[in-house]
């Protein structure tokens, strides 16, 4: 079996980042028997650096990578792309390093393909590249490069999964970020944001809405063309919730009513989008606010279910961890996770 997910939102600060994390270590708890990669598709590397150790550790692991020759990231990976556009190097598996070796926190079975800045000067070499009129297939050869990558890595596994942490921004390695997955994760916070935002990937990813001038440019109508496929909305996690008796407050579930409404109408339009009835099925789940805990998972490095109760030194300061809000958050994780 395997298994490829995307976490994006066209909105940024939905905490994307941390849910990625928790969401593909809780996975690769559950599923020992199972190889878990997470691929960080962002110039920040965020997740890469809570991955490789947390605050302080994380960041000094991420620089080895990065000076390594080649890079050891997905930006080495892509540096020869560019050199190779059209065909696979061979060398793809090899810019995937064992997590568990850099941050003994983890489980054994994660794996990671570490993010990196140059991604950003990288997707203006990829739009020249998928711009050009021959090969007939350039366009799609260019977003293929991280589908590529995938697949090569799936040949050395009977079982793994896959776990895509997107930048917001709708850039070309974004859009390959994405080719790569058969299923999309979309965190939302309770804002407007988070319910236009619904709408932007509905445009964005999918084509619809678009206004008729801009169709034919579309990435949708792109890769319609080329006969290839984009994710399926799987699972939206309404994230950050603050709850009151395990459930969102009015506050919130009035702004979660508006985000499932905005759901409903790209469903009702698009339903070939999605991998089940966001009506009758388990589209949605409540996340609660993890509080201090996302803090000292992203400072330490660790998995949720490796935190304790009580404090905890954060860069010199005592942080509490509490026992309500700890639970909470696993319980949610738990179920979200058994949803994948």
């Amino acid at each position: 079996m395997k298994s490829r997910y995307a976490l994006w939102n066209n909105k940024g600060g939905v905490g994307k980042t941390f849910l990625s994390f928790t969401i593909a270590t809780e996975y690769a708890r559950q599923n020992p028997e199972k190889t878990i990669y997470v691929i960080d598709m962002c110039p920040q590397a965020n997740i890469s650096e809570i991955i490789l150790g947390g605050n302080g550790k994380g960041a000094k692991n991420l620089s080895k990578l990065l000076q390594s020759t080649p890079r050891i990231t997905i930006g080495g990976y892509f540096d020869e792309r560019i050199d190779s556009p059209n065909k696979k190097t061979g060398t793809e598996a090899s810019f995937a390093v064992d997590a568990h070796s850099h941050n003994k926190g983890l489980p054994k079975n994660v794996r990671l393909v570490a993010g990196d800045p140059s991604l950003e000067i990288q997707a203006q070499a990829m739009n020249q590249i998928a711009g050009q009129n021959l090969p007939k297939n350039v366009w799609s050869n260019v977003f293929s490069w991280l589908r590529d990558l995938v697949s090569e890595i799936e040949k050395q596994h009977e079982d793994c999964a896959f776990f895509i942490d997107c930048n917001p921004s709708f850039s070309a390695y974004t859009g390959a970020a994405l080719l790569a997955a058969d299923r999309l994760i979309v965190p939302c916070t309770a804002d407007g944001s988070s319910a236009r935002a619904i709408d932007n990937i509905g445009g964005l990813l999918y084509g619809v809405g678009v206004p008729q001038q801009y169709s034919g440019a579309s990435f949708y109508h792109q890769v319609s063309n080329h006969g290839m496929s984009v994710p399926k909305i799987h699972v939206v996690p309404l994230n950050r919730s603050t709850q009151y008796d395990n459930k969102a407050s009015k506050a919130f579930r009035a702004m979660y009513k508006e985000i499932k409404k905005r759901v409903a109408g790209l469903h009702s339009k698009q339903n070939k989008f999605f991998s089940s009835d966001p009506s009758v099925g388990d589209t949605f789940i409540d996340v609660p606010d993890a509080h201090a805990v996302s803090v000292v998972v992203s400072h330490k490095g660790i998995p949720l279910q490796s935190v304790s109760v009580g404090r905890h030194d954060v860069h010199g300061v005592k942080t509490m961890v509490n026992k309500g809000p700890l639970e909470r958050y696993r319980k949610a994780l738990e179920k979200l996770v058994g949803l994948l």
